[in-house]
């Protein structure tokens, strides 16, 4: 008897029913007809320790009452937005996950992750991505979920991806900044030029604000081998001082701070913005 083919298309589909509620039932697979479920029960607000490990570091965070710092393997302020992006992950949502002890761990990335970190004491561990819907294996303390992949390609710069993009954090109470050509220092409330008062102040509020405020458009490793064009000497409020290099000029300007061992990326728009003023306010 020759089957019709609707009768056949109804047969395949029944078939895949089948298999699916098997492969269902046989890892307790979670799938998307059902409600999608939060992978941690964790409030972003009431985290206060993260930690970050790749292959290449360890970095350690902590939330104080200015807001997230870094403490190791540098300390100083991270950037509070990334932090927030990253903390996201409290958040999200899935239609897939797996308890650990059910699976092989090493066939999945997870068994030894390259990248992975620590909400309070929470583990967040990376794994390898699928080949459909570009999701990533993500083991949550003691469940795997199948995640959209959006926190690992980022939390795997590590460093560069948690350190403020600002020269000089807001945070940071600035006194004096000694640049190439001059020098620019507070006085109670007013910025002097050189050691005196500006006929016009407003130049060197605007510099000032550009080394506390101007997000670099990337953040590197510092270059050690290449060779300064000058120093740039800061005077913290605090009576701190902290030594940067001017490194270039074109086809960008370069900062370094090399303490910190990471260089600061402009556009060399902001010449007259980080590093000097127009000859006509200079003289």
């Amino acid at each position: 008897m020759k089957l019709s083919r609707r009768w056949l298309i109804n047969y395949f589909l029944f078939v895949l029913i089948v298999l699916f509620t098997w492969i269902g039932n046989r890892y307790d697979l979670q799938t998307g007809e059902q409600k999608a479920n939060a992978v941690s029960t964790l409030e972003a607000n009431r985290i206060d320790r993260f930690s970050i490990q790749t292959t290449d570091e360890a970095i350690e965070i902590k939330r104080d009452d200015s807001g997230w710092q870094i403490t190791s393997p540098i300390q100083w302020p991270a950037d509070q937005v990334n932090m927030e992006r990253m903390l996201d992950i409290t958040n999200a949502e899935t239609d897939s996950k797996i308890a650990a002890s059910e699976i092989d761990l090493n066939e999945f990335g997870l068994q030894f992750p390259r990248t992975s970190m620590r909400l309070n004491d929470t583990s967040v561990a990376f794994g390898i991505t699928n080949n459909i819907g570009e999701r990533r294996y993500t083991m949550i303390d003691s469940t795997v979920y199948l995640l959209p992949d959006i926190y690992h390609p980022f939390i795997s710069q590590g460093l560069l991806a948690v350190v403020d993009r600002r020269l000089l954090p807001g945070s940071l109470n600035l006194q004096s900044l000694q640049l190439p050509d001059l020098v620019i220092a507070r006085d109670d409330q007013a910025w002097l030029k050189d050691g005196e008062a500006a006929s016009d102040s407003v130049p060197l509020e605007d510099m000032v604000g550009n080394w506390q405020g101007l997000e670099a458009t990337r953040i590197k490793r510092f270059n050690s081998t290449a060779t300064p064009r000058q120093k740039i000497i800061v005077e913290l409020a605090n009576g701190e001082i902290l030594e940067y290099f001017l490194m270039s000029i074109a086809p960008e300007i370069v900062i370094a701070h090399p303490r910190l061992g990471l260089q600061y990326h402009f556009s060399d728009d902001h010449y007259y913005q980080l590093v000097s003023l127009p000859h006509d306010e200079t003289s």
